[in-house]
């Protein structure tokens, strides 16, 4: 057991801040497409959910089948997936459609067919459509249509104001030392959430046609590999070539802004080739690597809030570290609400065992190291015969999984709500329990279960949507609150559209250049 890791709970022991329970909040982001007989929705977001532009519960990312449900932060854990499970009944009340409760998508046979985003005539709405026009041009629709859990998740001040060295440093500068040290021992550990909680290990054919794969046929319509954890977070999902040599290794704040900015201001060969227009027709917001700072991908990132226009690089820059976002969990296809409360315990005290790991700065040899690990696992993570590679050397996956988890056993003792340790404890075992055996992971479920059903993936993941309404149904919750947040954003939408505005070549250059 590592001693820093030991001796900074301990530190947080003294200076009672040692249950990250009661020190923390989150907000939880959730995807899914809407479907209606196995097949993609090809309507229009639901008028009854508001405007996507300006309802910020309800609202859609690539697609305008993609719905993304989104809780406000809270400082306390059930109320945060009380307040999911109210979203997604509200949704499911006010449509005869289903929502697709996988990560990976239906078979859609033409990735033409897939709608974008409409946010409307403003240019707020324009720019978010352009946006996805671009992502659909550079990466294909397809990989578009990919959803999963987005958690975002924050330490309150009152750790950090104890735990920090008066030595000079403010309270800021220690928050992102702390924070940017939490991403990267998450990244260099983010196999173990592949491999716990990754349930994608099958797509149908139709997803990876025309794509490069190592994938076997499972069946005349589907595509797996036999230990595949998170087949999203792979090649045919949520990886970028394009990005791969972007080589970010979050040591600092100026070191990770400066090469987020040369990844926004850097002409990519192919997208120049595309450039920004077909006659006068916008395809893509610039040339550049990436369009603007959401299009990196990476397991977890660091993030703070902005206001309307205002760009996420210079917020940091000028701000410091809010929260961080981790990108990593697939949609629990077993899970009627997506995510369960063992699975966001786990995730949390994941974090802070980040946070009070040993602070050291990554180099490129160690970030190569950390890109196979995770590939390795999204393909071949139940392997039990499965290594790791390490700046200490080569590690059996499970040996490194169960010391992991043996220093998080530690948190334990420190949480004070009886409920929340209880929770915890259960969700300690059930992940001991994955690694040791796993068959008992969501991906080894998925596979056992629908190989035994003899149906295709569209037919089980569609008989699942269809069971997971009707048990939502059944709650009968009272959500009169999200109706009226519906109805007033739609106002909010009117009023937008009503206002007159520059012309949108001076809105978007003026928005491009607002890099600092």
């Amino acid at each position: 057991m590592s001693n820093e890791f030991l001796d900074s709970l301990e530190n947080l022991d003294a200076l009672n801040v040692s249950d990250f329970i009661k020190f923390s909040q989150r907000g939880i982001e959730k995807e899914n497409l809407r479907s209606s007989n196995r097949s993609i929705s090809l309507r229009a977001h639901p008028k009854a959910y508001g405007s996507s532009l300006t309802n910020s519960r309800i609202t859609t990312d690539f697609s305008e089948a993609l719905i993304e449900l989104v809780t406000g932060p809270n400082k306390d854990l059930n109320n945060c997936l009380k307040e999911l499970e109210d979203i997604v009944y509200f949704c499911l009340k006010n449509t005869d459609e289903d929502f697709w409760p996988a990560s990976i998508p239906m078979s859609i046979e033409n990735e033409a067919t897939i709608p974008i985003a409409d946010y409307g005539g403003t240019n707020s709405g324009k720019l978010k459509k352009l946006y996805r026009v671009g992502l659909s041009h550079r990466y294909g629709s397809m990989m578009q249509t990919v959803s999963g859990i987005h958690y975002n998740f924050s330490f309150d001040d009152q750790l950090f104001e104890n735990w920090a060295n008066k030595d000079g440093e403010t309270l800021r500068e220690f928050k992102d030392k702390k924070y940017l040290s939490l991403v990267r021992n998450f990244r260099r550990n983010a196999w173990l959430i592949t491999y716990l909680f990754g349930c994608s290990p099958i797509v149908p054919k139709a997803f990876a046609k025309g794509r490069e794969h190592s994938l076997k046929e499972l069946n005349p319509n589907d595509l797996f590999l036999e230990n595949a954890t998170c087949l999203r977070m792979g090649e045919l999902g949520y990886i970028s070539k394009s990005q791969d040599n972007l080589n970010i290794a979050y040591n600092n704040l100026e070191e990770y802004l400066a090469d987020l900015k040369k990844a926004l201001t850097t002409d990519h060969p192919r997208y120049k080739t595309l450039g920004t227009k077909v006659g006068d027709e916008y395809i893509q917001l610039n040339t550049a690597i990436i369009q603007i700072e959401n299009e990196y991908y990476s397991s977890i990132r660091p993030k703070r809030l902005v206001g309307s226009g205002e760009r996420p690089i210079n917020a940091l820059r000028d701000n410091g570290i809010e929260y961080v976002e981790i990108r990593a969990l697939d949609n629990n296809i077993y899970d009627p609400f997506g995510i369960s409360d063992e699975t966001a315990i786990f995730l949390e005290s994941f974090l802070f065992y980040c946070l009070l790991s040993e602070d050291q700065p990554c180099d490129a040899d160690e970030i190569n190291k950390i890109q196979n690990n995770w590939g390795n696992v999204v393909l071949f993570g139940r392997d039990e015969d499965l290594n790791l590679q390490f700046k200490e050397g080569s590690i059996p996956l499970r040996d490194k999984a169960a010391e992991i988890l043996d220093e998080m056993t530690n948190f334990e003792s420190r949480i004070g709500n009886q409920e929340y340790k209880n929770i915890f404890k259960r969700s300690l075992e059930s992940q001991r329990q994955k690694i040791s055996d796993s068959n008992m992971t969501p991906s080894g479920k998925l596979l056992r279960e629908i190989t035994a059903s003899g149906l295709s993936w569209d037919e089980y993941t569609d008989q699942i949507a269809k069971n997971h309404k009707e048990e939502i149904l059944r709650l009968k919750k009272d959500v009169g609150y999200l109706e009226k947040q519906a109805k007033k954003s739609l106002e909010e939408f009117d009023l937008k559209e009503a206002q007159e505005e520059d012309d949108f070549d001076s809105f978007l250059g003026e928005y491009l250049s607002a890099i600092e």
